[in-house]
């Protein structure tokens, strides 16, 4: 197979944080640059892959090498960290670009730049680099770009020779070069709420050449496991702290499924503005912790602070008191216990 000559070895699936045997081919670089080992996006030990998700993507790296890879997902549903962390435990360099609606194929491949001395030098852009060592060139969110552009690369991903209009050079591409896609709308389909700003649906002939894969926000146990790995130890009163942290990462995840249930429209008569993202949900976490060993707020203004900062300043006030309500009915009193009772004495 033509992957045993563009992988060197094999990254044990436990890696990934997965307890069953298996492997997925991977990179020694042994005899990488120190650039581009510095472009190897550094793994968290805390990240959770989820095995189905995992698994579309193990099958297009070790077999798909010269066909795209599109990952959609609704903001915060960590498309970006998934791919880094992937890359970061396969050992593959990452260099990203964010599409915007006058991109141009330059921004790409690269630009003649005027040096300190007058002297012309040619930059080479994400693509042209990926092309000559090797590297994965991730484009986010796809669809801010005009769907021509795409269109006018096609031969790009196909994993043609690149030619440097401004050098006269001709790239071929590298064995290992790759490229993923990642976006919030799912490519040949409009965003049915509107809830992105300047996107565009993609020509079906740019989604036929990429294998897809959809990423939403995790399961439960995964992200109760997540909150739960990213809780520092803390003071509690009235209860021990494992079973705090337990419990404090169970309801807040609880809060955030109801928060995004009232998003869809899901028990809720109108849709609100914002929803808790994973993103959201750990930095709510981290507010909380602040707001809530903080002397001069009480419970609930430690509560409502905390969302307000993580959330719901960016949203109208009936979409803020929706999510407060929620999100306050779902934690009830378990942040109570990370301020001292008022009965004890001070230090």
């Amino acid at each position: 197979m033509q992957s045993h000559k563009i992988f060197d070895m094999a990254v044990d699936i436990k890696t990934f944080g997965l307890e069953r045997s298996g492997s997925i081919l991977g990179y020694r670089n042994q005899s990488l640059d120190p650039l581009s080992k510095s472009l190897i996006p550094e793994a968290d030990p805390t990240y959770v892959f989820q095995e189905q998700q995992l698994g579309i993507m193990s099958a297009w790296w070790e077999s798909a090498n010269e066909e795209p890879l599109f990952i959609s997902g609704p903001h915060g549903s960590g498309k970006t960290s998934f791919v880094n962390q992937f890359c970061a435990r396969v050992g593959a360099p990452v260099v990203s670009l964010t599409a915007r609606s006058r991109l141009d194929r330059t921004d790409l491949t690269g630009h003649w730049v005027i040096g300190k001395d007058k002297s012309m030098s040619y930059v080479d852009g994400p693509i042209t680099r990926a092309w000559k060592h090797g590297y994965v060139f991730v484009a986010n969110e796809m669809s801010a770009a005009p769907a021509d552009f795409w269109l006018s690369i096609n031969e790009l991903l196909e994993g043609a020779p690149l030619f440097l209009e401004e050098t006269g050079e001709v790239i071929k591409r590298h064995p290992r070069a790759r490229i993923i896609m990642t976006d919030n709308i799912r490519g040949i389909t409009d965003d049915a709420f509107g809830r992105y700003l300047g996107r565009n649906v993609q020509d079906p002939a740019v989604m036929d050449r990429c294998w897809k894969l959809r990423l939403e926000y995790i399961d439960a146990d995964s992200e109760i496991k997540l909150i739960e790995s990213k809780i520092p130890e803390v003071e509690v009163h009235g209860i021990d702290f494992p079973a705090w942290k337990k419990e404090f990462a169970k309801r807040l995840r609880k809060a955030a499924e109801r928060v995004r249930e009232a998003y869809c429209g899901i028990n809720c008569s109108q849709p609100i503005e914002a929803t808790i993202s994973t993103r959201v949900l750990l930095r709510l976490k981290d507010l909380l912790l602040i707001s809530c060993t903080s002397k001069d707020l009480d419970y609930r203004e430690a509560l409502h602070w905390a969302l307000r900062v993580s959330l719901t300043e960016s949203v109208d006030p009936a979409s803020a008191l929706t999510v407060e309500k929620l999100v306050e009915a779902e934690l009830g009193s378990i942040c109570s216990h990370l301020s001292k009772p008022v009965s004890s004495s001070e230090d």
